[in-house]
């Protein structure tokens, strides 16, 4: 087993793998000794037996020593996790000694012709490399570095060199040797990748350990450095680098798609020193002013003082940001600026700890100066708060591909400067709850590609972006409408979905549900979101329907074609009686009203499998009788 793969089947995974699973399992057991009701079961079974006032007692008396020993097991527990800790760092120190021997011998390799002199000087100084790792782990582990027989097994016999041209064959590509990270050389592999993907991996080095890193975070920092010239260029290299086990794929849950991945930290430790030693990336805040990407990780949040030749400045665990009065001044080569949140938080993890996704930022009126970034093409400000609305001066970043909105609870109103971003592809207003319209003009982003959280606004204003003008967008592939409180949407608007022949991937959320009224579901005399008539786009392959106004799926839209079916909350009741649906993946969540049982949910959708099935929080639907069917 080579040392990085040895490294992290050790000490960490021991770790990672074993210690933190069985804490948490700890966890678990104290819950349930506290709780004098037994879990919730997850699966329907026949009730217990009523339990007799002797078994009772005798729990009640074993209650406390079990408590008692619960605690002394964990104690010695996160002894033995701090004794791993100590472990692992000594491990480190010892592979850091192989950088030079790993060094030497690269130099060995890259010599044409072959020079028996210069191989036979590298390998000498590997030899004494060698011997001062073996008196490394002697002082750390006390035991001898040999086989067993009194030979040193890490001692090769010595071998007659040829000499040029006696039929040696030296090897000339350092990829034939070092394929695979796995083969304890993330140097020489790195070293040996294109330009492009070596700036794609080097961008690994950023994020924490252990973190887990969206796919779509990295394909922007990759496009806004030009890295990458587009999406489907980033997805091959994302995909390389799976292939070539620089990350770990994520699960795909229901569909085959890889959204997320993490880096392995023996991997990420490499990263990071290689980072350093070519000057490709910062990662103290403290020490930005010549660096050419810089990270904002935690601490006081003075403002400091950037490179003139900045490329990159991405927020890594910055929670207040202060924008000083130089932070964008002569900032020509700024490409990406990440100083939002890039990390995901599920809906539960906000609402159980809010401030963990809450960034704020002061000196929001310095963002005018943006101005001047003439070539950034990477903006996020996802999860900042105090700003309310788009400096108009936005409008000058003629270079922008992405911008991030998302989760700007502060944010009002847009601007008219972000319809002058021509060269927008992707642009993201979900989350932004207090946004009540578009401006109008979003029709001229002819390359947009995906638009999340547009707001469907009052059909008596002119001034305002309405469902119609999106129809210019021939480019557009995803689309994120909300229908929110304030919508006045005319009786035919949705109708226009179907004139978008590009779009295949859907999300509509309704703020407003129909009333209830005698046993009939009515639209409010203010809102016909209910009764409006809707089309659905000719090639759509994905729907994703939140808080769903109608009790009966019939009287909506057939979504004919669509592989993909998501329904989050609302009201729905029935999925109608008409067979010959064609979607082959299916999330129901959150639907408290839907009646439906497992042989009518099989007669519905023929294409349907039972892993590509999640019913989740619906009470009232009936499951089969094999477990594990949906």
């Amino acid at each position: 087993m080579s040392v990085l793969a040895q490294g992290d089947a050790t000490s960490r995974g021991v770790e990672e793998d074993i210690l933190v699973p069985l804490l948490a399992r700890l966890t678990n057991i104290s819950t349930l000794l506290d709780s004098a009701a037994p879990p919730p079961a997850t699966i329907r079974r026949s009730p217990p037996p009523p339990a007799t006032a002797a078994s009772a007692a005798g729990d009640a008396t074993l209650r406390a020593p079990a408590r008692a020993l619960l605690e002394k097991v964990r104690r010695e527990m996160v002894q033995l996790e701090g004794v791993f800790r100590r472990i692992d760092d000594a491990e480190r120190r010892i592979r850091y000694s192989f950088d030079p021997v790993e060094q030497h011998l690269d130099d060995a390799l890259q010599h044409e012709p072959p020079d028996a002199e210069r191989i036979y000087a590298e390998l000498l100084a590997v030899d004494a490399g060698i011997g001062a790792i073996k008196t490394s782990i002697r002082e750390v582990y006390n035991f001898p570095c040999d086989d067993g027989a009194g030979g040193e097994s890490f001692t090769a016999p010595p071998t007659q060199l040829s000499a040029p041209g006696a039929g040696t064959v030296m090897p000339t590509k350092k990829g034939e040797i070092h394929r695979s990270p796995e083969m304890g050389n993330v140097r020489s592999y790195v070293g040996s990748l294109k330009e492009h993907l070596r700036g794609c991996v080097l961008c690994l080095a950023a994020f924490p350990e252990g973190a887990v890193i969206k796919k779509r975070l990295l394909l922007h920092w990759w496009i806004g450095e030009g890295f990458v010239r587009s999406a489907d260029e980033g997805k091959s290299c994302f995909h390389e680098l799976i292939e070539n086990k620089l990350v770990v794929a994520g699960p795909t849950a229901l569909c085959d798609t890889v959204h997320w991945c993490t880096v392995r930290p023996l991997i990420r430790e490499n990263l990071v020193r290689i980072a350093r030693h070519k000057g490709f990336l910062e990662l103290n805040a403290g020490d930005v002013a010549f660096a050419r990407r810089a990270c904002l990780r935690g601490g006081k949040a003075q403002p400091p003082e950037f490179s003139a030749a900045v490329r990159a400045i991405y927020n890594i665990g910055q929670k207040y940001v202060e924008l000083g009065e130089r932070w964008f001044a002569g900032k020509k080569d700024l490409r990406v600026l990440q100083l939002g949140q890039w990390r995901e938080f599920s809906t539960r993890e906000q609402i159980a700890n809010p401030m963990d996704s809450h960034i704020e930022i002061s000196g929001v009126e310095r963002l005018r100066d943006m101005a001047s970034c003439k070539n950034l093409r990477y903006l996020s400000f996802r999860g900042i708060s105090r700003i309310k609305s788009l400096p108009d001066s936005i409008g000058k970043l003629r270079e922008l591909v992405v911008l991030d909105l998302r989760a700007c609870h502060n944010l009002e109103e847009l601007g008219q400067g972000i319809t002058k971003l021509d060269r927008l592809e992707y642009l993201d207003l979900s989350e932004c709850h207090l946004l009540v319209s578009m401006p109008r003009g979003l029709g001229q982003l002819t390359r947009l590609e995906i638009l999340k959280g547009f707001v469907v606004a009052n059909s008596n204003s002119r001034d305002l972006c309405h469902l119609n003008e999106l129809t210019k967008l021939e480019k557009l592939r995803k689309l994120g409408i909300v229908v929110g409180k304030m919508a006045v949407p005319t009786e035919d608007e949705f109708l226009k979905l179907a004139e978008l022949k590009a779009l295949e991937s859907l999300k509509i959320s309704w703020g407003v549900l129909a009333s209830v009224k005698n046993g009939n579901t009515k639209a409010s005399p203010r809102h016909s979101v209910a009764t409006m008539k809707y089309a659905l786009p000719p090639n759509l392959k994905k729907l994703d329907l939140h808080c769903f106004p109608l009790a009966d799926f019939a009287q909506w839209v057939r979504p004919t074609g669509v592989k993909k079916l998501y329904i989050r909350g609302g009201r729905l009741t029935t999925l109608g009686y008409e067979e010959g649906w064609e979607a082959e993946v299916l999330r129901l969540r959150f639907l408290s009203d839907l009646q439906c049982d497992h042989g009518r949910l099989r007669r519905l959708f023929r294409k349907l499998k039972p892993e590509n099935t999640e019913i989740h929080e619906c009470p009232n639907f009936v499951p089969g009788n094999v477990v594990g069917d949906l």
